[in-house]
């Protein structure tokens, strides 16, 4: 299961692994103060693209659907079915620094794993 958090929002037990979806790196002591457990920059949006949503925060479709065309284009796709299989049994947050929690990069890629899923044998099988 995937559940989508503010990187600072308090540290569950079942958040399971705890995954940075930003463009932007965290200092160590952030990863630790955070409890994050991967820094996942080559999978967040690119950075032009967060600064065109930081500049035009109701575009948020044409933020989601042009990150989305660059994900399903990326070399990264084994990852993200990886991730999308591992996800059916396995507990995983996708961490964000926005203050909106239902229009950010990390809600972006979880929605981009959701529909990744239906096309994903389960359990890996």
């Amino acid at each position: 299961m995937i559940t989508v958090k503010n990187v600072f929002d308090p540290i569950e037990a079942e958040d399971g692994q705890r995954l940075w979806i930003e463009p932007d790196n965290l200092t160590r002591d952030l990863r630790e103060w955070c409890s994050v457990t991967h820094v996942l920059c080559h999978l967040a949006p690119s950075a032009q693209l967060a600064d065109w949503f930081e500049r035009h925060p109701d575009g948020y479709d044409y933020y989601r659907a042009t990150y989305h065309e660059a994900l399903a284009k990326s070399k990264y796709m084994p990852i993200l079915r990886q991730i999308a299989v591992a996800a059916q049994h396995e507990n995983f947050t996708f961490l964000h620094q926005s203050g909106d929690p239902a229009h950010n990069a990390a809600t972006a890629l979880h929605d981009f794993i959701s529909e990744l899923q239906a096309y994903c044998p389960p359990d890996g099988a």
